[in-house]
C-alpha cells in the first residue's frame, strides 16, 4: 500500500550532552501534498545550521526523559526527516503552519 501524500511524518531527535539520544515523531496534514524533499527543503532554511532547533518556539512538546535540569540537557532538539504517512495527524497544524512556527 502506497502512504497517503496528504500526511507527512517529521521525525526529530534529542542528544543530551552524554550524546544519549531520544527520537519522536509528529504527523502533519499535508493538504498541498508537499514531497518529502521540497518540505525539508524548506524546514532547513528556518534551522539553526539546517538541523537543529529549539522545541519549545516550535511548540513541539519536550521529551520527558530529557529533564532541562540535568546537567548533560541541551535544549536544541535535530531534525531528522519527513516522510510520507498513512497515519492519522497528530498535530493539528498544516504543513505550512507547522515550518512557520520553527521562524523566529
Amino acid at each position: 500500500m502506497k502512504a497517503d501524500s496528504s500526511k507527512l511524518r517529521f521525525e526529530y531527535l534529542h542528544r543530551d550532552g552524554k550524546n544519549y539520544k531520544i527520537f519522536g515523531s509528529i504527523i502533519i496534514k499535508n493538504i498541498d501534498k508537499i514531497s518529502p524533499l521540497k518540505a525539508t527543503l524548506l524546514l532547513e532554511k528556518k534551522l539553526i545550521d539546517t538541523e537543529y532547533f529549539y522545541p519549545k518556539m516550535a511548540k513541539i512538546p519536550l521529551f520527558e526523559e530529557h529533564k532541562e535540569d540535568s546537567e548533560f540537557f541541551t535544549d536544541w532538539y535535530e531534525f531528522d526527516k519527513f516522510s510520507l504517512t498513512d497515519e492519522t495527524p497528530s498535530d493539528s497544524r498544516s504543513l505550512k503552519e507547522f515550518i512557520k512556527s520553527f521562524e523566529n
